[in-house]
């Protein structure tokens, strides 16, 4: 009879730990058309905000910065950046910093899209995403890499 109940418990726990993998997978999509940023823009409340600040250290080379999305409004921070929540998924956002005017950016995942300053991502609890990114300068055929690294940790 122990043995019975040692084997369902055993059973109960490696199924739920097998649903919550599968419940919590999650895919991203940059936003394509300006409709849709404008919509990115409006869920995340602190891109909108960044996006109004005046250009600051714009004659350096490119830096990386990122979030990740909860509920408390989050700031960007550079290279690194982290936060916990009870959602089992949630949206780290990076963004490149001293892009020059004429731009593409090779990210190094293939969501990203190489026209774009932003990139979001989803990230699980207890997951770290590290994003690299080489910004070419058109104008002159010169690059800089960065990178910044996402933590997401949970309540659960």
């Amino acid at each position: 009879m122990l043995n019975l109940k040692k084997t369902l418990l055993t059973a109960g726990i490696s199924t739920a730990f097998c649903l919550a993998g599968y419940i919590g997978i999650a895919s991203a999509e940059q936003p394509g058309s300006p409709e849709q940023f404008d919509q990115a823009l409006l869920a995340l409340p602190e891109l909108a905000e960044d996006l109004q600040k005046p250009e600051q250290n714009r004659s350096g080379a490119a830096s990386m910065k990122c979030f990740v999305d909860t509920p408390a409004f989050d700031q960007f921070t550079t290279g690194f950046c982290f936060s916990n929540w009870t959602t089992f998924t949630t949206t780290a956002v990076f963004r490149i910093d001293n892009e020059p005017s004429n731009f593409t950016i090779i990210w190094s995942d293939s969501r990203c899209s190489s026209s774009s300053d932003t990139c979001l991502l989803p990230i699980r609890h207890f997951q770290t995403i590290t994003l690299n990114a080489t910004v070419l300068n058109n104008d002159n055929n010169t690059f800089s890499t960065t990178s910044a690294t996402a933590r997401y940790e949970s309540f659960q």
